[in-house]
């Protein structure tokens, strides 16, 4: 399975309790870094510019219309 499916499906898990929240985005965190730059982002639009040009540079989701970047 691809990396950036594995970060989706935990980055879309939903859980009541604020402990397993944090984990979550602790992983989602720690699988981005390995993500390869360049790599297309699945199923996201930049929240800057609407276009669906987001990849993964240095584990951050940077825009490749407007340069919007988002770390986390």
């Amino acid at each position: 399975m691809p990396l950036a499916y594995v970060i989706n499906l935990v980055g879309n898990l939903n859980v009541e309790e604020d402990n397993i929240n944090t984990w979550k985005n602790g992983v989602v965190r720690a699988l981005k870094r390995y993500m390869q730059d360049g790599e297309k982002a699945v199923d996201k639009i930049c929240p800057e510019c609407g276009e669906e040009a987001l990849v993964y540079q240095d584990g951050c989701l940077t825009c490749n219309a407007c340069g919007y970047s988002k770390c986390g």
